[in-house]
């Protein structure tokens, strides 16, 4: 006979196998998207695009704030385009960031999903302070191989200020393509420990494990946040 259950597991710990007087073969596995599935993020309906195009006059600077939610946020991808002159782009983390209060949207790339997300992006007149954490060169279009785009993993910090800061390093002026993909939750708070939160056997997205329990073996589990699935098959 087979029995299957779907979990939600969070922040509480949860019995995801209870004793039996029966041994039994079972296999869990955590349903969370996977971070070595290329797309699956995006395919969950947890990827957000941020798509801007800026003016930047010579000489001249463009700035906007990403403040980090209690799940933070985990840039995945982002490309960098000018069309004239080399611009150089700063990520700042703990700045003092004084905000327009304008924001700046981010879009979720499943459109079957809404455009919800923790963060708070908005656009910004000075950023000061802090610590520059990544730059980059942006190459004008104009030249060979010009603009860039990088798959490097940046994993933010939980309430966190952070600023972007894009400087026009010529004269002339210049229009820039920005393109940066987020995620928020899958920062590790989506794994799921059998046991206790960090410190115990942990299935990451979409990693399962099988085994052959004796009667009354208990499982219990435990996520970083709340609503993580956990499918669990018994098969006697």
């Amino acid at each position: 006979m087979i029995q299957q259950n779907v979990y939600s597991v969070g922040t509480a710990t949860t019995t995801v196998v209870a004793p039996t007087v029966d041994a039994a073969h079972f296999t869990l596995k955590n349903l969370e998207p996977s971070a070595t599935v290329l797309g699956d993020y995006a395919r969950y309906g947890d990827t957000y695009l941020i798509d801007r195009f800026i003016s930047l006059p010579g000489a001249g600077t463009a700035l906007f704030l990403f403040e980090t939610g209690n799940l933070a946020a985990q840039f995945d991808y982002w490309s960098f385009y000018s069309t004239v002159e080399q611009v150089k782009g700063d990520l700042v983390e703990g700045a003092t960031v004084t905000s327009t209060g304008t924001a700046v949207p981010a879009y979720n790339m499943n459109r079957n999903f809404p455009d919800t997300y923790e963060a708070t992006i908005e656009s910004a007149t000075a950023v000061t302070g802090g610590t520059v954490i990544v730059s980059e060169i942006v190459s004008s279009s104009k030249a060979a191989g010009g603009g860039m785009s990088s798959a490097k993993i940046v994993t933010l910090r939980p309430n966190t200020r952070y600023g972007f800061r894009f400087v026009n390093l010529g004269n002339q002026a210049t229009s820039l393509q920005l393109q940066i993909a987020f995620v928020e939750k899958h920062n590790g708070y989506n794994t799921i420990w059998l046991g206790t939160l960090d410190n115990s056997f942990a299935l990451r997205g979409g990693e399962e494990i099988s085994m052959y329990l004796q009667p009354q073996a208990t499982i219990n589990a435990v996520a970083g946040t709340d609503d993580c699935k956990l499918a669990v098959i018994r098969q006697d």
